[in-house]
């Protein structure tokens, strides 16, 4: 399956990976283990997380 891959503001587990170049396992462990307190800014939503890339992005450059 080769899929397009959009960029949105919010994505899922999966594109959040890809986009931070990180494995979802490494995600998960950080939100398990340090909960809001990551780099990445993550929110739960009918049952889904969900990332914010932009916000999470800003906030590894250092810009409020």
């Amino acid at each position: 399956m080769n899929k397009d891959l959009k960029y949105d503001r919010w994505s899922d587990e999966k594109e959040a990976a890809i986009h931070l170049k990180v494995k979802p396992s490494t995600l998960r462990t950080r939100r398990y283990k340090l909960g809001h307190n990551t780099l990445e800014v993550w929110k739960k939503f009918n049952g889904r997380v969900l990332y914010d890339l932009y916000a999470t992005d800003r906030k590894i450059e250092g810009v409020n």
